[in-house]
């Protein structure tokens, strides 16, 4: 089963928040790597690969069907996410991927801030971003 698990606990009282995403809205898989490892070739020819040093990390576009109390959590847990943020502590959600190869355990940020369509009485599609930190 291909399916993210998305977890926050709010720094500053504002609860827990879980959501698992498991019917995306298209085949593309969520997860990519950031590119900030660059190569080119000096002046002489030589090899330079530059970069910060570390494993590149991975990126998340997410776009799923959620039923709609599912998207309301998530909606939830974005503004709690965002509130911890922006009083300075250092918030980060936790995902669990299980999309593509092994499960990928991690921590990450909202890199692009939930939206939702209306997709039937009872259900939404909400698309996001996320960066691991």
């Amino acid at each position: 089963m291909s399916a993210i698990g998305v977890a926050y606990a709010s720094q500053s009282g504002g609860g827990t928040y879980n959501v698992v995403i498991d019917l995306f809205s298209g085949g593309e898989v969520a997860r990519a790597y950031e590119s900030t490892a660059q190569f080119s070739r000096g002046v002489s020819g030589q090899q330079i690969i530059t970069g910060r040093p570390g494993r590149q990390k991975f990126i998340w576009a997410i776009s799923g069907l959620l039923a709609e109390a599912d998207a309301k959590e998530l909606d939830d847990m974005f503004k709690a996410w965002d509130t911890d943020r922006s009083a300075g502590l250092a918030a980060a959600v936790g995902i669990t991927d299980e999309t593509l190869f092994d499960t990928l355990t991690s921590s990450a940020v909202f890199s692009t801030p939930p939206s939702f369509i209306r997709t039937g009485p009872n259900h939404l599609t909400a698309s996001f971003g996320l960066a691991e930190v």
